[in-house]
């Protein structure tokens, strides 16, 4: 009987679960770090073992995370770059952690109707809705998975301490954990939790279980204040000074718990300048004062509130800005796996006053019963609503605005999304609202010049650019694109410059080596635009144009082989480029490659290509046949 209801139990959070995501299947890719790790990234589109190598070695987007990295580089495989599947293996990973959160909590107490209700409630809260329908977030729910299942797994251990395989496998999981996200390094604390919850003797074997799990945390923490670092994501501001760090940490686990109890005005964004009044932050930080003194006095009479409080506390607390990183210091994704031990708390509160305080009434106990339904379906039905906001870019910004109508990046990122629908109009409006609310948004500057560019209003586009630079002179991205207009201009020895100051900024900026070189192409300066378009390559192996470029330098000195074979390869990457059929063909013409050259003759003609009539005249009479 117990079999049957653990077994029924788990299929109606699959089901239940599915149901309310079932929407963000349907979603696309966003212009917001979906570019970054999925579309526009190189490493994930070229399976080979120096992308694995270069997984491991590189930070990604300010985070070492080769595990997540490593999820997209097989779904790429599988994928390409339609968003289902990808979404799809998100939604799996979720469902896969509401069933590791109801055995966990199975696991610790043995009761059936909590687990449910705390795996049900972790499943589907729509403050998840972030972590499992955002591409980006994938690290969110592939650490938890981790992060559970070593949790688990130390149960084991302490139910069975013969079995030291548990122990080891709770210690493997968790550096797949740490791989996958540095928001891990908490779980020593939560195995120190559990032994609390298990009443176990706080003995030294006790401590030296969690020995090898603490310098772990410390290597990985290490790791991701480096990489955050590295990426200037870590503010430096006189604002956030000790008293003002405790007023953000108060006010931070205030609004986690106030969306968890009242999931109500979810944004993707929220703003950062809005709570810079210390009032607010210490009057905060005084209600979790209050409510933790109520907590600890609840331990006189039971565990369980410590518990679920402290599992709360611990794992929320890597994001309390305690080390100010970012520019918004809260966000839905930071407490995916946080507000477990609230849902614990409140699951425990619903059995009790079920089967304690109400047990004798079965009338109360089925209007119990119907809050619990209702409120299932209130959550549900809210998910289900917070998915489609996430169904493209400009549903997703547009909801931000509708929330808080004065956040300067919500108009950026809505401009890229209408830039990338061809709405260069609307674009344009949205950039110039971000910079009228943030005069020094550099970013907002080159995208804008980007949309003028578009329009044909080159003087624009360049103050634009030049505008950025003046804000940010370390923007490699300003002096690239500006690059990219001075060389359309034929403005030669001006373009050369800001590529190469753009590449001295960020040596890892493909396009400017590639755009550099064909500057240098057009100087007839083969050998250093080869030399540009080689490291361009390095970078990104499948940056197709610069392939072609290359080729065609190859081509301009006479090297037909190895014209051909650059040719091949931007055909291998994009087929339907009619442009390098073209290219290749006149390679194979002149390499007295008659049959291959008509073939691509013909494929090019097949995509729409207008072939030069000097060229076909010229074929025909070296192959010595009409077409």
């Amino acid at each position: 009987m117990k079999n049957f209801k653990i077994i029924l139990s788990a299929s109606l959070i699959l089901i239940i679960t599915f149901a309310a995501f079932y929407p963000s299947l349907k979603n696309g890719f966003f212009k917001w770090d979906d570019d970054l790790y999925v579309t526009e990234n190189p490493v994930i589109q070229n399976f080979s073992f120096n992308s694995v190598k270069q997984i491991f070695t590189s930070f990604f987007v300010g985070n070492y995370q080769p595990v997540t990295i490593l999820s997209y580089l097989f779904e790429y495989r599988f994928f390409k770059l339609d968003p289902f599947g990808y979404h799809l293996m998100g939604l799996a990973l979720h469902l896969c952690n509401c069933l590791l959160v109801f055995w966990l909590i199975y696991m610790l107490t043995r009761n059936i109707p909590v687990s449910f209700i705390t795996a049900i409630l972790f499943g589907i809260h729509p403050l998840h809705v972030e972590s499992v329908a955002w591409v980006s977030e994938r690290k969110d729910v592939l650490y938890a998975l981790f992060f559970l299942s070593a949790a688990i797994c130390y149960c084991y251990y302490l139910r069975e301490r013969k079995i030291r395989g548990y122990y080891l496998l709770s210690l493997a999981l968790f550096i797949l954990a740490l791989l996958s996200k540095a928001m891990a390094v908490t779980l020593p604390f939560v195995l120190l939790l559990i032994d609390y919850f298990n009443n176990r003797k706080a003995d030294k074997r006790m401590f030296m279980d969690k020995i090898p799990f603490l310098i772990l945390s410390f290597i990985f923490g290490a790791v991701a204040v480096i990489a955050q670092h590295s990426s200037g994501a870590i503010r430096s501001e006189s604002l956030v000074n000790f008293f003002n760090k405790i007023g953000i940490a108060g006010y931070s686990i205030i609004f986690y718990l106030h969306k968890i109890l009242a999931p109500i005005k979810l944004s993707c964004f929220y703003l950062y300048s809005g709570i810079k009044d210390i009032f607010p932050l210490l009057s905060s930080f005084a209600v979790f004062i209050i409510l933790l003194t109520v907590v600890i006095l609840s331990g006189k009479y039971t565990r369980k509130i410590i518990f679920g409080s402290a599992f709360f506390l611990i794992t929320i607390l890597p994001v309390l800005q305690f080390i100010p990183i970012g520019g918004t210091i809260v966000a839905d994704r930071y407490a995916y796996v946080a507000s477990l031990g609230i849902f614990y708390i409140l699951a425990e509160g619903v059995f009790w006053l079920f089967t304690g305080k109400i047990k004798h009434s079965r009338l109360l106990q089925c209007i119990i019963l119907a809050a619990l339904i209702a409120m299932t379906s209130v959550l549900a039905s809210l998910t289900w609503e917070r998915c489609q906001a996430w169904r493209d870019g400009i549903s997703l910004w547009n909801d931000v605005l509708s929330k808080y109508p004065n956040v300067a990046t919500a108009y950026f990122s809505r401009g890229n999304a209408y830039k990338d629908q061809r709405n260069i109009q609307q674009a344009t409006s949205d950039y110039n609202k971000a910079i009228e609310i943030n005069p020094d948004y550099f970013e907002a500057y080159v995208n804008r010049g980007n949309a003028y560019k578009d329009q044909g209003n080159i003087q624009q586009a360049i103050s634009d650019y030049t505008k950025a630079i003046a804000i940010n002179p370390n923007y490699a991205e300003g002096y690239s694109n500006r690059g990219n207009v001075y060389k359309d201009q034929g403005s030669i020895q001006q373009a050369i410059s800001d590529y190469s100051r753009a590449i001295e900024i960020n040596p890892n900026l493909a396009g400017a080596y590639s755009n550099r070189g064909l500057v240098y192409n057009k100087q007839s300066n083969f050998i250093q635009a080869i030399s540009d378009f080689t490291k361009a390559i390095e970078i990104n192996p499948n940056l197709a144009e610069a392939y072609n470029n290359r080729g065609i330098a190859y081509y301009q000195q006479g090297n037909f082989t190895k014209a051909i074979s650059d040719y091949t390869k931007a055909i291998e990457i994009n087929p339907n480029d009619a442009d390098v059929y073209s290219n290749r063909g006149l390679a194979y013409c002149l390499a007295k490659e008659y049959d291959k050259a008509w073939a691509d003759v013909h494929k090019a003609e097949g995509l729409g290509y207008a072939v030069n009539p000097e060229f076909l005249t010229e074929l025909k009479k070296a192959s010595g046949r009409e077409k």
